[in-house]
């Protein structure tokens, strides 16, 4: 379940439709199912290796904690002389996430559904992230 604060229009979720559940964009009418008390229909999408690679993330084969646990890098499109990345972690457990950094310094919290993910590249590069679903 998604709260409706935390989505923007454009956003990709999961959309029960009868027996299937597709990953769809967000619009109005998902707005108007949450607002009306169906949000049992609307699912986050996990950021799972597949996903992450959709998104542009490159795994780093050079991660110290392979094959146990993975790490993706994102770099991201930002003018001056930082270093902004957003990395994204596969642990033994398969629990999945996601930080922002600047400089190799953390500066977000973690984030766990592509959503959050889409929220934040748009927040910190002012336009969409490309998903290829």
């Amino acid at each position: 379940m998604i709260d409706a604060s935390e989505l923007r229009l454009g956003n990709y979720i999961l959309h029960k439709s009868g027996v299937r559940i597709l990953p769809v964009k967000c619009t109005f009418q998902h707005f108007e199912m949450l607002f009306k008390g169906l949000a049992k229909d609307v699912f986050p999408i996990a950021l799972k290796p597949d996903i992450l690679q959709k998104c542009g993330f490159i795994e780093n084969k050079k991660y110290h904690l392979l094959p146990d646990a993975r790490e993706f890098v994102l770099t991201l499109p930002v003018m001056g002389n930082n270093k902004n990345e957003i990395y994204a972690y596969i642990n033994s457990n398969k629990e999945s996430y996601a930080r922002a950094t600047i400089n190799d310094l953390v500066i977000s919290n973690n984030f766990y559904h592509l959503h959050q993910l889409q929220n934040l590249y748009y927040a910190l590069v002012g336009k969409e992230l490309e998903v290829t679903l």
